[in-house]
């Protein structure tokens, strides 16, 4: 058995596979996904480090949301 379904909104969606038997439901499998949209570039980022041993403080503009948890990563 297949089946396809069109995810027409962002964020979190659960697709669960159910038997009818005997007018019982039985969970027979399920799956959650996290739908959203690729992040924009970071732009306009900025780091500021005091003296020679403290830590670089960044900041950037992310862009548009992603609906999704994203982690970013400065290189």
């Amino acid at each position: 058995v297949s089946a396809t379904f069109p995810v027409r909104a962002w964020g979190k969606h659960v697709f669960t596979c159910k038997r009818v038997c005997e007018h019982k439901k039985k969970l027979i499998c399920g799956i959650e996904i996290q739908s959203g949209i690729p992040p924009d570039e970071p732009r306009n980022v900025s780091c500021v480090q005091y003296g020679t041993d403290g830590r670089p403080t960044c900041s950037w503009d992310k862009g548009r949301s992603t609906y999704i948890n994203t982690t970013y990563l400065l290189q």
